[in-house]
């Protein structure tokens, strides 16, 4: 068993035994928030034909060179186009037809003049002014070109791809299946929402919590269970989870105390262990495991520790489970706003948000930094992963920091 691992190295212990889930095709109105499982290229043009970016008219630039305010142009008005219309009529050299915003350019015609910069009678259009060729027109292609690369594997799609997918006429995708998830907490004084406190209970914050999580990473999550600090009980539940779920998580009983059962009922159902602890503070007290093609993470029964492990160990396997190309949090290395006075023979992990400071973008610690705490999550957009030491970090050390997305 692999004890008290750097925290890189649980999520690989975990990456290289999580499961590769199956695809499937499912309509665009209800690909939002799914993995895509195949590159797509454009199957068309974007704009598909040459189009008016203003309502106004079409005429050819090369019959305004001359156009001044002492000698005007004028062109004759021979037609109208609207959006969804298509003239299949060339435009004749010194005419011009009126056009509304996004309909196609008839042939012969290479710009557009806007109503505002123009007058006009039933016949006849006037201009001051030269057009430039494609002034005002968006041209065939501008924006996307058939047959280039559109979308990527592993993309999440968000609704701007649907809305990319649609204007090239793709109504269907194949998607990696959602993940199967779980959550099991464990310990005899936890109550559930809604009942009443009693003395020495507490309320379970950690299951719910981390089926939002979960369910927000779009796993499926249709089992949360609670077991009281039983090893044989828990023992079960596991057996009961495992294998129709892709991933299992885990709270409470991770540490070494008398009532802490976990690793010795991971071990009574048979799952292999692949690590017992992280390097890290909060949230040390953290198993990996696999059991019947069931992934399974551990996490500790403090909510603000757990929560912790999960944004550093366990969301970036749930998104590369997912078949996410990006799984891992953005990275970099950012100054302290103000001093951490708490040493930590470990890394040590804040919870907090960036903030430019005199032009600097600085991370600033929350309150509430404790293992049982959850407030400090709040407003959160970013970890700070503080080194190991024993003296204080002043302001300004420069500390490496996660983006949360």
């Amino acid at each position: 068993m692999n004890k008290n691992v750097p925290i890189q190295s649980a999520v690989s212990f975990l990456l290289s035994s999580a499961p590769t889930l199956s695809k499937e095709t499912v309509p665009l109105t209800g690909a939002n928030g799914r993995v895509l499982a195949e590159n797509i290229l454009a199957a068309i043009d974007l704009p598909p034909f040459h189009r008016s970016a203003y309502d106004g008219f079409a005429l050819h630039s090369s019959g305004t060179l001359s156009a001044c305010g002492k000698a005007p142009a004028h062109f004759r008005i021979t037609g109208t186009i609207a959006a969804g219309d298509f003239c299949q009529e060339p435009l004749e050299k010194g005419c011009a037809v009126r056009i509304m915003t996004g309909a196609p350019l008839p042939e012969g015609a290479d710009c557009v003049i806007n109503y505002e910069r123009v007058t006009w009678t039933d016949q006849v259009l006037t201009l001051k002014d030269p057009l430039r060729p494609w002034e005002n027109v968006d041209q065939k292609g501008d924006e996307i070109r058939s047959k280039t690369p559109l979308l990527e594997k592993g993309d999440l799609l968000a609704p701007i791809h649907s809305g990319l997918l649609a204007s090239q006429g793709i109504d269907r995708v194949t998607v990696y299946r959602r993940p199967r998830a779980a959550v099991l907490s464990t310990g005899s004084e936890l109550l559930e929402p809604g009942s009443p406190l009693s003395a020495g209970k507490i309320y379970n914050s950690s299951l719910h919590v981390l089926r939002a999580l979960l369910e927000q990473e779009s796993c499926c999550v249709e089992d949360c269970l609670h077991a009281a600090d039983d090893e044989e009980t828990i023992s079960k539940a596991i057996l009961a989870l495992a294998g129709k779920n892709d991933l299992i998580l885990t709270t409470g009983g991770a540490s070494v105390g008398d009532k802490d059962y976990i690793c010795s009922a991971l071990k009574r159902a048979g799952a292999k262990i692949l690590f017992s602890h992280v390097n890290m503070k909060p949230g040390s007290c953290c198993y990996g495991a696999k059991l019947k093609e069931s992934l399974i993470i551990s996490l500790s029964g403090n909510p603000g520790a757990a929560l912790t492990a999960w944004y550093l160990i366990a969301l970036p396997v749930v998104r590369k489970l997912s078949g996410r190309r990006c799984y891992t949090l953005p990275e970099s290395m950012l100054p302290l706003s103000d001093s951490c006075r708490k040493t930590c023979p470990c890394p040590r992990i804040l919870k907090g948000h960036t903030q430019a400071e005199g032009g600097t973008l600085r991370f600033v610690a929350h309150d509430g930094q404790r293992n049982g705490m959850q407030t400090s999550f709040l407003r959160m957009n970013a970890l700070a992963i503080l080194p190991p030491s024993d003296e204080p970090l002043p302001a300004g050390t420069m500390v490496r920091v996660l983006a949360v997305q």
